[in-house]
């Protein structure tokens, strides 16, 4: 995540602010928007099987009928810790990555 916020994210917001004010769009420090993005949707893969795999280690955070109430929020915190990654991954690899490698395509002329 520190690669999209420090590298990526920068990169689109100064592309799309040239676009806007109609000024060269500079190519980025690491050839094209699809190398980093590539990258992270492979990061993006590896955070999806790690969370599927913890989430059949607890059960499908089901908490046993007898846990205690920590256990039972732990499950709940977990359960929504993978909802928000999800989200998180599905906007980035649906929404931002493509936008971003089609503006720069565009824009690369």
């Amino acid at each position: 995540m520190m690669k999209e916020e420090r590298v990526l994210f920068p990169y689109v917001v100064r592309m799309e602010e040239a676009v806007i004010q109609k000024e060269p769009v500079l190519p980025p420090p690491f050839g094209s928007v699809q190398n980093p993005v590539s990258m992270m949707e492979h990061e993006h893969d590896s955070a999806g099987n790690a969370l599927r795999a913890m989430r059949e280690a607890c059960c499908g955070y089901t908490a046993p009928g007898d846990a205690c109430i920590s256990y039972q929020t732990l499950y709940k915190a977990l359960a929504d810790f993978e909802a928000d990654l999800h989200e998180h991954i599905h906007l980035e690899n649906n929404i931002l990555f493509p936008r971003a490698i089609a503006m720069e395509k565009a824009h690369a002329r």
